[in-house]
């Protein structure tokens, strides 16, 4: 029951800072803000995280890890990535 109440709140908090990255624009959270450099990107990857989160109990393993991994590689590209309007010199 502890594991089900834990990560329901994961869930829920990964959800609600994905929703509010991609309504807004910019990353919800303060320490991550300078790191990121496509927050629709990284916001879209949070979100995937938190279904992935969300329906561990009730998916298959692999229909979860493909939500998990899917999520974690866009999360780890958007902070590859640079930014959308920026352009490098030479």
């Amino acid at each position: 029951m502890f594991f089900l109440i834990v990560s329901m709140v994961m869930a829920l908090t990964f959800g609600v800072v994905g929703m509010v990255t991609l309504v807004t624009g910019r990353v919800a959270v303060p320490w991550l803000r300078n790191s990121v450099g496509r927050p629709g990107v990284w916001g879209t990857g949070v979100m995937l995280l938190a279904a992935g989160v969300a329906a561990a109990r009730v998916m298959p393993l692999g229909a979860n890890m493909s939500l998990m991994l899917g999520g974690l590689v866009l999360v780890g590209l958007s902070q590859i990535l640079g930014r959308q309007g920026a352009r490098q010199t030479k």
